[in-house]
């Protein structure tokens, strides 16, 4: 019975010793709080309204560095799957900062039927982190600087097809309702490639968590295995 009591307590104290992970929030679209890419020299800041960032090399997309978070953004054009996805199909990405209900899109420079700053059908967009984390709370807002909630001209935010790693984890229904999700998994490279013809969407913010691993783990795992031993042991003799 006093085994179970320390046996109880080491796991509360595991517990204890799982300190939540750290959280940093990059927020692109233009409510005061805006990242700016680190990579200046392929920043054109004239490309669209007063303020707003576009990529000058397309290839080499926006740089962005926060709390020692690192991550490459990319945007590319005619993408319908991760194959696509590479130097050969690189768009102009825009960081649409005016105003407050915009964020990260594409530059539609072969199709000028839609605002030229939303992804829309077979155009996609690319994080590459600087190590494996968790995204979570992605904004989303749609195009004519609107959230996906509120009715707009530019249709709704649509859908994407998610790929984690390469891995195809399926199509993301966001349409006229949805702002934000909980989570896109756990990983490195994050691709979106949007699907809903006519309409589209901006990433406006989103937020990067490590995966927390108590470093007394070990020790306290060999306290346990030690515990259960000197029970075994005390029963046999």
């Amino acid at each position: 019975m006093k085994t179970l009591r320390y046996l109880a307590a080491a796991a509360l104290a595991v517990g204890f010793m799982a300190a939540p992970a750290n959280a940093t929030t990059f927020v692109f679209k233009g409510d005061g709080n805006n990242v700016t890419p680190d990579n200046v020299a392929n920043v054109n800041s004239t490309c669209a309204s007063s303020g707003d960032l576009c990529t000058i090399d397309h290839v080499e997309g926006f740089e962005y560095s926060k709390d020692s978070v690192v991550v490459d953004v990319y945007t590319y054009a005619g993408v319908t799957t991760q194959d696509d996805a590479n130097a050969n199909n690189a768009t102009r990405l825009i960081q649409d900062i005016n105003p407050g209900d915009s964020g990260l899109g594409a530059w539609s420079e072969d199709d000028t039927s839609d605002d030229q700053t939303q992804f829309d059908s077979r155009e996609a967009i690319r994080f590459v982190f600087d190590n494996y984390y968790t995204i979570n709370d992605v904004e989303f807002n749609r195009g004519g600087d609107t959230n996906c909630s509120t009715p707009a001209n530019e249709g709704d935010c649509g859908s994407f097809q998610l790929f984690v790693d390469g891995v195809d984890m399926g199509v993301i229904v966001l349409g006229s309702v949805v702002d934000m999700i909980p989570s896109l998994g756990f990983g490195k490279d994050f691709l979106l490639i949007a699907l809903t013809e006519g309409n589209g969407f901006t990433i406006a913010q989103l937020t990067v968590s490590d995966v927390p691993v108590p470093a007394a783990l070990p020790l306290l795992l060999s306290g346990l295995a030690g515990l259960g031993f000197a029970s075994r042991r005390r029963k046999t003799a």
